[in-house]
């Protein structure tokens, strides 16, 4: 009996040394079920572009309400809505027989105004010189008869033989024929001598003013007419035939759909992700993507929307873009660093940080961020590509604690 329990004693105490020298220890797959389960993140380098989107509004290339400069009568309208047109054609008319005589009167006067220069330059001819001092001879005799008559006046007037009114009137005779006499010789004068400065002055500023007044006349007469400044499609007439205008009075609307030009406006935070030239996409609500070019940013704020005004010129040959539609501008964003979620990134005082995991270890690492993508964060320093980060939950993570990979 004692032999039986003694091969029972020795049975049970091989047994408890055959589980191991300390029973209170856990085994492998207790000490994996403390790790905390979370969802890895693996930094690569960007090697598609991240794309930035702004909305903005179509409008023409070029665009006009067309007017006559001056009033009248429309006699003629050549187009009509939806019509195509060159630039330079006519597109409208007045009644133009006014300023037509109008533009024909000053075209006169600067001729006769280029004459008197001409004359005024060149000198009197030999012919008019001569003339001239038969002009001055008799004069003089004119003046030499006034004085004789109102010689004989005074005696006869103190005669008797006639009034005082008639003696006043020979003597107004003799002055007039004075002054004539002496205007003969200032003209002979003149011829002799030639023009001075003040002539040429003068005869200048005669001709510049006929010129002028030649000038502004002309340009009536063509504001009786309306051309296309360029080519487009007339969008409306409207007015008639026969009908009065008046200056700077709507006509016709015309606008070029030949390229259209997309404007948005930037916050000043992404301004720097847009340069002038670039080519980038343009789309309406995710389709009829194409190409378009940046060809403006304004180097000042909008002092109204606190943004950037960028245009962005899109060709139109099929003309599937119109004015006033909405328009999606994407440029590919300037990445200078790598590129983790959103979430993966915490808050720590002044710090940003990130849990790398390391040997099943999450370890804080302060990191320098950049731009906010959408749901992506640009880190620019303290991660390398091929780090792994946690994803998710980092506030529910201390630095050093041991983790496992979710799906692991």
């Amino acid at each position: 009996m004692k032999k039986q329990l003694s091969f029972l004693l020795a049975a049970t105490l091989l047994a408890a040394a055959g589980c191991g020298q300390n029973p209170g220890a856990p085994d492998a797959a207790q000490q994996e079920a403390k790790a905390k389960i979370v969802e890895l993140y693996t930094v690569e380098k960007q090697t598609k572009p991240i794309m930035l989107a702004v909305t903005g509004m179509v409008e023409a290339k070029q665009e006009a309400s067309l007017a006559f400069g001056t009033s009248g009568k429309i006699t003629q309208i050549t187009v009509k809505k939806g019509d195509q047109v060159a630039a330079g054609q006519l597109l409208a008319s007045l009644d133009a027989g006014y300023y037509q005589k109008a533009l024909e009167a000053a075209a006169g006067q600067v001729r006769e105004a280029a004459t008197r220069k001409q004359v005024t330059v060149n000198g009197a001819k030999p012919e008019e010189i001569q003339q001239q001092r038969l002009q001055v001879e008799a004069a003089d005799k004119r003046y030499e008869k006034a004085k004789q008559d109102r010689l004989k006046g005074e005696k006869l007037y103190e005669g008797g033989a006639i009034s005082k009114a008639a003696l006043d009137d020979l003597r107004l005779q003799e002055e007039q024929a004075e002054i004539a006499s002496k205007n003969e010789h200032i003209r002979l004068d003149d011829m002799l001598k030639g023009a001075d400065a003040d002539d040429l002055a003068a005869v200048d500023a005669s001709l510049q003013l006929a010129s002028s007044e030649a000038e502004r006349a002309r340009k009536t007469l063509g504001d009786t007419k309306v051309v296309a400044p360029f080519a487009g499609t007339v969008v409306d007439v409207t007015q008639q035939v026969g009908e009065l205008s008046g200056p700077g009075q709507a006509l016709i609307h015309l606008v070029d759909l030949s390229t259209v030009k997309v404007t948005v406006d930037v916050a000043s935070d992404l301004i720097d992700q847009f340069r002038e030239g670039e080519e980038v996409t343009v789309s309406r609500d995710g389709q009829n993507k194409t190409a378009g070019r940046i060809t403006y940013i304004s180097p000042v704020i909008d002092q109204q929307t606190g943004k950037y005004r960028v245009e962005v010129t899109v060709p139109n040959h099929d003309r599937a873009w119109r004015g006033g539609m909405l328009a999606t501008v994407e440029v590919p964003r300037q990445i200078k660093g790598l590129v983790v979620p959103m979430e993966s990134v915490g808050i720590s005082q002044s710090d940003r940080y990130v849990l790398v995991v390391e040997n099943g270890v999450a370890k804080k690492r302060v990191v320098t961020i950049g731009q906010v993508l959408d749901d992506k964060i640009e880190v620019l320093s303290g991660l390398k590509a091929g780090d792994k980060v946690v994803r998710t939950g980092i506030t529910y993570i201390i630095d050093g604690e041991k983790v496992a990979a979710k799906g692991e």
